[in-house]
């Protein structure tokens, strides 16, 4: 932490002194902060508190709002977690995937590239909003192309909020304006509409007519991060023509199991939100008998209301999975 080498300590933790000099403050004027005195504190010393003491985004902010100060905006993470990973895999046999900033898609399970293909698009156009108008495609895909059009680009601009103004998304903006007039007039129209759920009527080359109902969930701690749980709607046969397409997937695969999801190359989602050095791509692959604790959230999968519960399960059955023994 760059502190010099000091007699031994009775306790653990930082000493006063200790805190203040990582945080480059007085001494006299951290003890005061510590004591709830009566003083005004600026954002730079909370900052230097903050990272002293390495407190994480929800503590940090906490400390701010004791202070009496807006907390400052934390970057975006668009890192997808093992966790996160496993909900996606638990899934299966229905499409699930993560969403990013600019509604990229950084994290899939099989069923969602039977249905969408992200693994044979190039990373910077796994993108919905962007199949939607620059891919001829998709108009034979979506059976209410016009409709879902006009609502996806109207819940893009009320999703984006303040961030339209930033480069990133005023890139993808003018491209999609100079490149698909239906694009260019629905933006001009400026409708704003939130969806949060809704219902995908498809025309699939290989798997024929699909009915995807869908929810989608903010990642906590991860504002840039949605996650998208797709389920057949009631009626129809959906939920047959998918589990029929992942089971030939399946036979059709000669590679061995790969380790679990977050484990390395082996891996078996793609997760090409993690920015800190190479991700793995190995495609999805698997099957095998699901955990215990994660069954009962298979078993209500036609039931939306129970989606919330799914990383509470997921996190018993990973650190169960963990323990030796």
């Amino acid at each position: 932490m760059g502190l010099p080498n000091g007699r031994r300590r009775r306790a653990p933790g930082l000493r006063r002194e200790e805190v203040a000099d990582l945080a480059g403050v007085g001494l006299t004027w951290y003890t005061w902060l510590e004591q709830g005195r009566p003083i005004r504190v600026s954002h730079q010393v909370l900052s230097g508190v903050s990272r002293a003491l390495q407190l994480e985004p929800a503590e940090r902010t906490h400390l701010f709002r004791l202070a009496g100060h807006e907390p400052p905006l934390e970057p975006a993470s668009e890192c997808v977690s093992p966790l996160l990973r496993r909900v996606l895999e638990c899934w299966e046999p229905y499409p699930a995937h993560v969403s990013g900033r600019r509604r990229a898609v950084l994290a899939w399970n099989r069923a969602d590239d039977l249905v969408y293909g992200w693994s044979s698009l190039p990373e910077e156009r796994r993108n919905p909003l962007w199949r939607m108008f620059m891919v001829p495609e998709s108009r034979r895909l979506l059976v209410d192309w016009d409709r879902e059009a006009a609502l996806m680009v109207a819940s893009f601009r009320a999703e984006a909020g303040r961030d339209l103004t930033e480069p990133d998304y005023q890139e993808l903006i003018s491209e999609l304006v100079a490149g698909s007039p239906g694009f260019a007039a629905l933006w001009a129209r400026q409708d704003v509409r939130g969806r949060q759920e809704g219902l995908k009527r498809l025309n699939h080359p290989q798997l024929g007519r699909l009915d995807l109902e869908f929810t989608t969930y903010w990642v906590s701690e991860q504002p840039s991060l949605k996650l998208y749980l797709y389920t057949p709607a009631h009626g129809g046969d959906t939920e047959a023509r998918l589990e029929a397409a992942l089971g030939a997937r399946r036979r059709g695969s000669r590679e061995p199991r790969p380790e679990p999801a977050g484990s390395g190359d082996g891996g078996r989602l793609v997760d090409r939100g993690h920015r800190g050095g190479p991700v793995p791509a190995a495609e999805a692959a698997g099957g095998g008998q699901v955990d215990a604790a994660v069954q009962p959230l298979l078993d209500q999968r036609d039931q939306p209301a129970l989606v919330v519960e799914a990383e509470v399960l997921v996190d018993a059955a990973g650190h169960k999975a963990d323990r030796p023994g």
